[in-house]
This record gives structure tokens, C-alpha cells and sequence, in this order.
């Protein structure tokens, strides 16, 4: 990756990586080209290649950027400087809706990305993800207090099925073409309240 890109505008910038995450959020890795990045980006097709060499590098540099982005995000909203496992789960969504308005197609770049067949991409996005969500998952096992929660739930599963739940969700939301960061923050404060009231003791 040239370092000039760089020293681009911020603006500049984040419209070359809007345009990008949004054109490949939107076709798998081999059918998004890179005429059309640089179309939605409002630059040439030569200078969007003297930034990134080629695909792989452009692609791997916005997953690498999103895993980034999200992280940063995660600790503005010291979202495990808390024990309450639900309330984690709302500053997440803080978080992640936050940087939804910032970049509107980061997070259908990431679920396209991770369920990527092309094997130059899929091994090299799945050990990342691999090693982020371990990392995570351990974090908020260590700091949760298990205490308020319900005697006869299985932990571990409550939580695989609050993840899926979450794909789900916004996998529909990404094929219907409504995204709202606004709207989904929304309807996931009622969904985490409600598990919530299904998960912790009376």
C-alpha cells in the first residue's frame, strides 16, 4: 500500500473507503470492480491503484480498518467497564450504530467478508476474525457477573445464540436495503431488554 494515501484529507479519505466498503459490500470479492470503487469514490481508476496495488491489498486493508475502526469505537464506549453482561451488549450497539453513521457500509462489508469464498481472501479474513472474536469473547466472560443471571442457563450457549440472532438480524436488514443506524439502535435496545428479562433471575 502506497503511504500517500495517507496524506490524503481525512474527507478524501473516508470517501475513497466509504466508496469502497459499500462496492464490495454489495458483490463478492471477484464480481466488485475496481472501475466502480473509484466511480463511487470520484476518482480515476489509475489513482485509486497507485494508492492500492491491487484488489487483495485494497480489500485486506478496509477489513484490517474495520477490525480497527470497531475496536476503537468498542473502548470510547467502555463497553466492558461494566459487569452487566446486558449493558455491555447496549454500549456494543452504541458503539457499532455510532460508527454505522460514520461509515454506512462497514458492517455489510464485514458479513460479506466473512462468509467470502474466494480461498486468496477467506483464509486470511478467517484467522483474523478467529483471533478478534476469541479475544473478545474471553474479555467478557472474565468481566461479566454471572451472579444475576438465571441458575439453569448455559452461559456459553445464551450467548452463541444472542450472536446469531444478531447476524440474522442484520443480514435482513442489509438484503431488505433498509439500514438505519438510528432504527436499528432502536429495535435492539427492545431486543436486548428482552433477553434480559429472559436471562436474568426474577
Amino acid at each position: 500500500m502506497n503511504e500517500k494515501f495517507f496524506t490524503l484529507p481525512i474527507d478524501k479519505q473516508q470517501q475513497i473507503i466509504n466508496a469502497a466498503y459499500k462496492v464490495f459490500a454489495m458483490n463478492s470479492y471477484k464480481k466488485a470492480p475496481m472501475s466502480e470503487i473509484a466511480d463511487t469514490a470520484e476518482i480515476s481508476k489509475s489513482l485509486l491503484f497507485h494508492y492500492f496495488k491491487n484488489k487483495k491489498e485494497l480489500y485486506m486493508y478496509l477489513w484490517d480498518n474495520a477490525m480497527e475502526l470497531t475496536r476503537k469505537s468498542v473502548r470510547l464506549y467502555e463497553t466492558t467497564q461494566t459487569t452487566d453482561f446486558f449493558e455491555m451488549l447496549k454500549r456494543n450497539l452504541f458503539a457499532k450504530c455510532s460508527l454505522m453513521r460514520e461509515y454506512p457500509y462497514i458492517y455489510q462489508f464485514s458479513l460479506q467478508a466473512y462468509y467470502e469464498t474466494e480461498p486468496d481472501i477467506k483464509e486470511s479474513v478467517q484467522a483474523s476474525f478467529s483471533e478478534v472474536s476469541q479475544t473478545s469473547e474471553h474479555l467478557i466472560f472474565e468481566t461479566m457477573d454471572t451472579t444475576s443471571l438465571r441458575s439453569d442457563i448455559d452461559i456459553g450457549m445464551m450467548y452463541q445464540e444472542i450472536l446469531y440472532a444478531v447476524d440474522g438480524y442484520m443480514l435482513n436488514k442489509y438484503r431488505s436495503g433498509t439500514v438505519n443506524a438510528d432504527e436499528i439502535e432502536k429495535e435492539f435496545e427492545v431486543l436486548i431488554d428482552f433477553w434480559k428479562k429472559v436471562y436474568t433471575r426474577n
